[in-house]
């Protein structure tokens, strides 16, 4: 499957975060504007690429190799990935079983789109990353139907949770929506991290300020430095990828490496 964001996105994502322009960029790096205004319409220019990455604080190479990234596809027992309608788009949730015991996080924006594809047999619980409404919009449903919803500020205060052999930490990942939360997963052999729209395989989410963005970078630094090296990533949008794979082919790594 496609990935979340194209370079111009991420270039997008960059500048909005830090609140530059693109005169400001353009002078800062030494192009002209004209050559951002293509990258950010989607005309791929290495040199001018290359130039940028510095002030927005990006891997070149990784920024000029993301229109040919594809993570290894993953396929690990007992999860699956549920893809749900947003607007021209989708958004994940994630079903998590072991042992019959049966975890959902996020619900997708429909409440009918993710009540027609979740079983509510051994669903113990509904675990939400954030409260932005196109993960939160099955919420009331499920709710209804005896799933215990756990919010975002609750994990967080919880900290910790056990359903069955599952094991679950919670994770500040504020930034993109705060505040926001992710979960690591242990008991099926593989940790798990489910990230919402903090990260996505080969970008980030989006932040509107800069002071969001630089916490975005934070907590990210921070969850994925408690995580096992091996861990997968299973984010709120596009395929599953693994911070192995993260750390050498998204270019904003230089934002949450912990070097």
């Amino acid at each position: 499957m496609s990935l979340e964001d194209d370079f111009n996105d991420v270039i997008a994502k960059a500048m909005r975060g830090l609140g530059i322009g693109v005169s400001t960029l353009a002078e800062d790096s030494g192009i002209a504007a004209a050559e951002i205004e293509a990258l950010l319409g989607g005309t791929m220019d290495k040199t001018a690429a290359r130039a940028i990455c510095s002030t927005l604080g990006l891997d070149a190479a990784a920024l000029i190799s993301l229109p040919g990234y594809h993570p290894e596809r993953i396929a690990i027992p007992g999860v699956r990935r549920i893809e749900l309608p947003f607007g021209k788009w989708n958004v994940n949730a994630w079903e998590v079983n072991l042992d019959g015991v049966c975890l959902l996080f996020d619900a997708g924006l429909g409440a009918r789109d993710v009540m027609g594809k979740v079983s509510l047999q051994g669903l113990k619980a509904l675990l939400i990353t954030h409260s932005h409404p196109d993960h939160i919009g099955g919420v009331a449903a499920l709710a209804a139907a005896g799933v215990r919803v756990i919010s975002e500020t609750e994990a967080l205060a919880a900290a910790t949770f056990v359903f069955g052999s599952l094991e679950l930490k919670a994770v500040d990942l504020s930034g993109h929506c705060s505040p926001s939360t992710g979960y690591l997963v242990n008991g099926l052999g593989r940790q798990l991290f489910i990230a919402g729209d903090a990260i996505f395989a080969g970008s980030m989410g989006g932040c509107k300020t800069r002071k969001a963005h630089e916490r975005a970078s934070a907590t990210l630094r921070a969850a994925l430095a408690k995580a096992d090296p091996g861990c997968i990533l299973l984010p709120g949008h596009g395929p599953a990828t693994t911070i192995a794979e993260e750390m050498l082919s998204n270019p904003f790594h230089p934002r949450f490496s912990a070097v």
